[in-house]
């Protein structure tokens, strides 16, 4: 029961921000122009509807292997092309974009532990 909940609130997580970036393209376009991603108007859209896929497929239970393989996709993309701390100037967009990169990588850690669970 309690699995389900958890399952059920992390799936709206990702159907929210997949929401979010249908709803709010333009800014998550101009922030992936600005860290060389190619195409950010078609992989905004792309992510928005692979987020709201694997949430709903957490959410569910219906094909939750694939959305959960899609989502790690999605969460290894995005840390790695998006949240380069590594390569920020300042401080402190080091420090935001490091937040960014390890929440996804646990975020990854958790789909990885519910795919063999």
């Amino acid at each position: 029961m309690i699995k389900s909940i958890l399952l059920i609130l992390l799936g709206l997580f990702f159907i929210l921000n997949g929401i979010n970036h249908l709803i709010n393209p333009q800014f998550y376009e101009e922030y992936s122009s600005r860290k060389g991603l190619m195409s950010p108007k078609l992989m905004v859209r792309l992510s928005g509807v692979l987020l709201i896929f694997g949430g709903l497929s957490l959410a569910t239970g219906f094909v939750m292997i694939y959305g959960i393989i899609g989502l790690s996709v999605f969460l290894i993309i995005a840390s790695f092309t998006i949240h380069t701390f590594w390569r920020s100037n300042t401080t402190e967009m080091k420090f935001l974009e490091g937040m960014h990169f390890a929440k996804n990588m646990a975020i990854f850690t958790e789909l990885v532990y519910i795919a063999y669970s």
